[in-house]
This record gives structure tokens, sequence and C-alpha cells, in this order.
């Protein structure tokens, strides 16, 4: 019996040949790091973006230009909810850091 390596044969899905047709291009997969960074700074963005509408919900209430203040108190609540959790995100990617730090090489 003979087994062949993922190179050899016919491939993985059975197709001898890279699928290539005048449109498609290779997408450059981003490294682990670039993707992690860029969720990171998507997140900050985010926590940002509603920590700026829950001023403007605030700002908006007290010049009357609305009434509701349920609205004020749901945007600041998400503001609050998301901010936390950012926090503890970092929190443990903080401690995986120092994890990582204390292992013995």
């Amino acid at each position: 019996m003979s087994i062949q390596g993922l190179n050899g044969g016919m491939g993985v899905f059975g197709v001898s040949q890279p699928i290539t047709s005048p449109g498609f291009k290779e997408a450059k997969t981003p490294s682990p790091s670039e993707g992690f960074t860029r969720i990171l700074g998507d997140m900050v963005n985010n926590v940002n973006d509603l920590q700026l509408k829950a001023d403007k919900s605030i700002q908006d209430f007290v010049t009357g230009e609305t009434k509701g203040i349920h609205e004020v108190m749901i945007a600041v609540e998400k503001s609050s909810i998301s901010f936390q959790f950012m926090n503890q995100v970092r929190n443990k990617a903080v401690e995986a850091y120092q994890e990582v730090m204390r292992m013995q090489v």
C-alpha cells in the first residue's frame, strides 16, 4: 500500500492543477499579527464611536432636542458595556503576554 503526501497525486481537493481564471486573483492573507492588530484597532474604533454617540445623545437630551431618556440610557449602557468588554480583552492579552514572557526557553 502506497500513501502519497498532500503535494503528490491529485492533491487535497482532487485538483491536479491550481485553479486559475482571468478574473481570479490570489488574495494576500494577512499575517496573524496583522489580523490581530486590525481586530483590536477595529474594536477600539467601535468603542470610541459608541462613546461619541452616547455623548451626543446626552447633549441632545440636555438641550431638549430629544425627549426620551430611555434612548440616552441605552446609548450610555452600550458604551459602558463595550468599554468594559474591551478592557477585559486587554487584560487577557496582557496576561497572555506575561505568561509567554515567564516561559523558559
